[in-house]
């Protein structure tokens, strides 16, 4: 469950012409391939056209052992024979019309008024759950295209266990039947079933789709527009308009507003910025040994072989230094050579050389070796479950949003009992592991071998879309004060950044090396110290703007305290 709110929020009636309807759909899948299929494109397992990739769904019923759909379907089957024609599950899709998800901005596909959502999904979830109960196998929240909208799949299962989808979906009445107690299950929330009885054509889901699907959309009002009935009012008649263009009228502003060569070029665009910012670092960090060596480069291998008696032009003397190539012309050991270039120059200059002579070798050393790639530890998904539970259980984590994080797998377990939080960069290359054992119940990590925790951090958005700037950061402790702390801030109305700091032993230490990404962070209009107050001072200095919230003991311990807390945010 996305919600744990008891309360059902109502919503005050409006003119009728702003009165979102309900949306419910279904599909028998009759084959494995057919089954197959549908979780490709519910799971985003292949490329969508009409989906934005940047946007993350939600699976808000199903296995968290990430068990395949058939296998599920199988498992809630049993050993019974299944006939040749049987349906072996059935996807429903459920959603309302544009203007309930976002009342005030119809025209911005693919946004939604987040607490509507919230509301929508429970009370979706509470009527699949008390129509179906475990023959729901799964369901997934899809925020990726048009408007939000849930896929559940069903295995029709009757009161002997038996398939049996005539039992549950069969005919006209058993239809109009499952749209009534749809209909009454999100009534509350200010959304009609729509006119029982009307003519309008049902919209299967593979037609749903394959209209959103095209190019463009041609509105034909001799089709769309039904013809009036003798015995129906003018009320009537238009409230059959509107139930029938409210669909048609919906994929139009989606095709307007979002085209697919748009989204593919925002997605380059995207793509390009990563691997500049990528050459960025890497050429900066070039620049930076350029300029130490450079700076340290204060005796001119010319003056040298001046007074070597040589001409420097010879290729081998402009590939070395000025120890070396005393020693190769003088046919003398390194001491000796020291005390030459000492007698020669003085000894600022001879210490000059001996410093520029340490940091080429260094670098021809450097260079000779591949940079080691961090190397997380293995997955264990057997003892993914308990993680899921020691988190629930010691820490009031929702298992829904570590679900979310394991999905993406920035959590999750290894094989000595430990939960795993990936580090990562704010380009999102992994550069180390965080390690909480379940054995403990303090909020205390270790570090991975191989970790670089200056390089990287523990850190996830919330609120927003994902290509929307990060106008607010929060500096925590810990993976486990992040978690906390952006779930007793939800529901988000900017994009968040939580990023949890490494470890800091001293003042002292913290002074010399800052392990935050400053330059970003100086950009960040809001950003909030929530760590200890022994660090607070010295993090201003470098962020001036920075502003500082403590809490009493942790975040994880007012969260607690606050058990009643357990909004959802969507993680990006």
């Amino acid at each position: 469950m996305l919600l744990d709110a008891k309360k059902r929020q109502s919503f005050p009636r409006k003119e009728f012409s702003m009165i979102p309807l309900a949306v419910c759909k279904i599909q028998k899948i009759k084959s494995w391939g057919m089954l197959k299929g549908n979780e490709a494109h519910t799971a985003r397992e292949r490329d969508t056209p009409n989906a934005n990739p940047e946007v993350n769904n939600i699976r808000i019923i199903g296995d968290s052992s990430n068990l395949d759909l058939a296998t599920l379907v199988r498992h809630a089957i049993g050993s019974q024979k299944i006939r040749s024609n049987a349906v072996l599950a059935v996807e429903m899709l459920l959603s309302a019309s544009a203007s309930y998800f976002r009342p005030n901005a119809l025209q911005e596909a693919g946004t939604y008024d987040k607490q509507r959502l919230d509301n929508f999904v429970e009370a979706s979830v509470d009527w699949l759950y008390s129509s179906w109960e475990n023959r729901v196998v799964r369901a997934e929240l899809h925020l990726d295209e048009i408007t939000p909208h849930i896929h559940a799949y069903i295995v029709p299962l009757d009161e002997r266990g038996k398939l049996n989808c005539r039992a549950l979906f069969g005919g006209k009445i058993k239809l109009c039947e499952l749209q009534d107690s749809f209909g009454s299950a999100i009534e509350h929330l200010g959304i009609s079933r729509g006119i029982k009885g009307s003519k309008a054509t049902y919209t299967t889901l593979k037609k749903y789709y394959a209209a959103v699907n095209q190019d463009s959309q041609l509105i034909n009002l001799e089709r769309f527009l039904p013809k009036v009935k003798i015995s129906e009012s003018s009320e009537e008649y238009r409230q059959r308009i509107i139930q029938i263009l409210n669909p048609e009228f919906e994929i139009i502003n989606y095709q307007l507003n979002q085209p697919s060569h748009l989204l593919k070029q925002f997605n380059e665009l995207k793509r390009t910025a990563t691997q500049s910012e990528k050459l960025r670092q890497e050429l900066e960090s070039e620049l930076r040994i350029l300029k130490t060596t450079i700076e340290r480069e204060e005796l001119p291998l010319g003056l040298v072989a001046y007074e070597l008696g040589i001409n420097l032009d010879n290729q081998w003397l402009s590939k070395t230094n000025a120890i070396d190539l005393v020693m190769r012309v003088n046919q003398c050991k390194f001491d000796d050579a020291l005390i030459w270039l000492r007698d020669k120059f003085g000894e600022e200059q001879m210490l000059a050389a001996v410093t520029n002579q340490v940091a080429s070798r260094a670098l021809s050393i450097s260079h000779q070796y591949p940079t080691k790639v961090f190397v997380p530890p293995v997955p264990d998904k057997r003892l993914w479950k308990e993680v899921e539970k020691y988190f629930q259980d010691y820490y009031y984590i929702p298992q829904k949003l570590t679900q979310t994080l394991n999905q993406r797998g920035l959590l999750y377990a290894d094989s000595n009992n430990n939960a795993v939080f990936l580090a990562r960069n704010l380009s999102f290359e992994i550069t180390g592991a965080y390690l909480h054992s379940l054995k403990t119940t303090t909020n205390a990590f270790s570090l991975y071998p191989g970790s670089k925790p200056s390089g990287g951090w523990f850190h996830l958005s919330m609120g927003g879309m994902s290509h929307n700037p990060i106008t607010a950061a929060m500096l925590t402790a810990s993976p486990i004060e992040s978690l906390s702390l952006a779930i007793l801030n939800a529901p988000h109305t900017d994009r968040t950044l939580y990023l949890s700091i490494d470890q800091i032993y001293s003042n002292s230490l913290l002074e010399q090396h800052i392990p935050i990404p400053v330059q970003f962070l100086q950009n960040v209009p809001n950003v909030v110290i929530t760590i200890p107050n022994k660090n607070v001072a010295a993090i201003k200095k470098l962020l001036p703007h920075s502003t500082k919230l403590q809490p009493k003991t942790t975040w994880n311990k007012e969260l607690q305290q606050r058990q009643g807390v357990k909004n959802y945010a969507t993680l990006e």
